[in-house]
């Protein structure tokens, strides 16, 4: 019971600081239109900054990472999704392909792939990023959604429905979606916790947002040298807290208890059967 107290409250936590984040990213074009200091100069003028610059920065810092994040986290679940779905048909076509592009992309280094994506990057580097980061969401969600389609629909649960006369639509809503969505929203969110750490460190090495768009890591790098510890504070406790709210956030989903196989599961078995019999 204890151990279920603390967990909910941790949940609530990261839900309560993940949601302040986002409004203050929704609003930050208006918090932040009381400074007449471009985005650009605010990022650069860290060293120096005041303390009203500095959070017009920290809120401009935190929409540009919310967005990346979220934009690379949508592309890579709904593309991740249709792949993932597409490669159980066969072990040695595009399954076994995606298994090895995956390891692959897995072995190789995020810094190289996005160095390699900002060859000829007409953006200077957003589109590099964002294409980077969301091919690494868009395999492992695949991997994710093959692997559970596949354990879902050689379920005895599947095959008892089939037996009823169940249709594939029936089946597909009443236990593949159920058992697909958990584990599905959780890696969306831990993989968005990787996305934010990774974001910030490529940012912080010249690899990530341009030096004129605020972002967390490409202010961490512009105060790492300094001896001021108000901006440095603000960048490393934005990246780390944030990446922890979303992490313990998708742990906590993925460790809660589903409901009993013979209680929940067989539920709508027991009201097809009653149907079938009706009929």
């Amino acid at each position: 019971m204890k151990r279920w107290v603390a967990s909910r409250t941790i949940r609530n936590v990261a839900l309560g600081f993940l949601s302040l984040l986002l409004l203050v990213g929704l609003l930050s074009d208006w918090l932040g239109a009381r400074t007449t200091t471009s985005a650009a100069l605010l990022q650069s003028g860290l060293e120096s900054a005041a303390a009203p610059e500095l959070i017009a920065w920290w809120m401009l810092a935190t929409r540009d990472v919310l967005a990346v994040s979220a934009t690379a986290t949508f592309i890579g679940a709904l593309s991740g999704g249709l792949l993932g779905t597409l490669a159980i048909y066969g072990h040695g076509g595009v399954g076994g392909a995606l298994s090895r592009l995956l390891g692959f992309v897995g072995a190789f280094p995020g810094l190289l792939l996005v160095g390699l994506f900002r060859l000829g990057d007409p953006s200077h580097g957003v589109l590099a990023l964002l294409g980077a980061l969301s091919l690494l969401r868009t395999l492992e969600v695949a991997q994710l959604v093959r692997a559970g389609l596949l354990e879902a629909l050689l379920g005895d649960f599947v095959e008892a429905s089939r037996a009823l006369g169940a249709s594939r639509r029936w089946q597909l809503r009443a236990h593949v979606v159920p058992r697909l969505a958990r584990p599905l929203a959780a890696n969306l969110l831990q993989g968005a916790s990787a996305l934010i750490g990774l974001e910030a460190a490529l940012s912080f090495v010249g690899l990530g947002l341009p030096a004129g768009v605020p972002s967390w890591g490409g202010g961490l790098a512009v105060v790492a040298a300094t001896h001021r510890v108000l901006p440095l504070a603000l960048s490393a406790g934005s990246i780390g807290l944030t990446c922890a709210a979303l992490y313990g956030l998708g742990a906590s989903l993925a460790a809660a208890r589903l409901a009993p196989e013979g209680t929940a599961a067989a539920a709508p078995l027991v009201a097809l059967g009653a149907a079938g019999s009706g009929s």
